[in-house]
């Protein structure tokens, strides 16, 4: 009877142990970096299209960690002023592909220059699919959409969304439910919930130092179940899309320990 009672105990640990194994992997990230790798494009699936400012990244590392600094040239704000005024290119911007999804969650650490003059506003990442609609080029529901975060004047923070019936430019999510801080890294984390084909039942959250800080609903993406979730959209310049949106000097934002996951991921632990 002891020893049935001892094996007992046992089968009762190892099925305890064998469920805990499966929680975590259920949980589990679906693809991580934290740019500890010098050539760390490799990892990330980039399209040619819609890269540019390679240039103004780099890998740095500081207290033993690394992480990558995004650089804006003084004067520099969106593409259309390198177009327009030979302005100096600012920022950088890539769609790494993600595989399909419904519904996904993204996380990222952003920090900016401990001397960031905000300005009126710039881009950071976020979700996209299909052709990641911006720059004023409204999505008619079967193409594309873009879920990028903002940063306001005096770092007042959104989410600035291309969806079917944004007008004109992108659709202000949340403007100044949270503030976006100089020489701090702060988590960010965003879930999109696409919604079903023809009815406005899409979700944006928003989790800022794993505070909730948005949650809306009744939103509209797409008007086809073909469009997916399939990219991370890493879009960060000043702008706008006129040179009072520029920056006044050389600046930088650092990025790091970027996530994805069709869960709720929050703190990297040892952070």
């Amino acid at each position: 009877m002891l020893n049935y009672m001892r094996n007992l105990k046992l089968v009762f640990a190892f099925l305890l142990l064998a469920m805990c194994f499966s929680f975590k992997k259920s949980s589990g990230i679906l693809w991580q970096d934290g740019f500890d790798n010098a050539v760390w494009f490799d990892g990330w699936k980039i399209r040619e299209e819609k890269k540019w400012g390679m240039e103004n990244t780099s890998i740095v590392e500081e207290n033993g960690n690394k992480f990558l600094r995004v650089k804006y040239p003084r004067n520099s704000y969106s593409p259309n002023g390198v177009k327009k005024e030979n302005a100096p290119s600012g920022g950088a911007q890539f769609i790494s592909d993600v595989g399909l999804h419904d519904s996904l969650h993204l996380r990222y650490y952003v920090r900016f220059d401990k001397r960031f003059d905000f300005v009126k506003g710039g881009k950071l990442p976020g979700l996209c699919g299909g052709t990641a609609n911006s720059g004023g080029h409204i999505p008619n529901g079967a193409d594309g959409f873009s879920t990028r975060f903002m940063w306001r004047a005096t770092g007042n923070g959104e989410l600035y969304a291309y969806m079917p019936d944004s007008q004109e430019w992108g659709t202000s999510l949340g403007r100044d439910n949270w503030q976006f801080k100089r020489d701090v890294w702060q988590l960010v984390e965003h879930q999109l919930v696409l919604n079903s084909p023809g009815i406005s039942n899409g979700i944006v959250r928003v989790w800022i130092d794993n505070e909730l800080v948005l949650e809306q609903k009744e939103l509209l993406f797409r008007t086809t179940s073909s469009l997916k979730i399939d990219g991370i959209f890493f879009s960060t310049f000043f702008g706008g899309n006129d040179n009072t949106w520029a920056t006044p000097f050389d600046t930088y934002t650092d990025f790091d320990d970027f996530a994805i996951s069709e869960l709720y991921i929050g703190k990297k632990e040892g952070r």
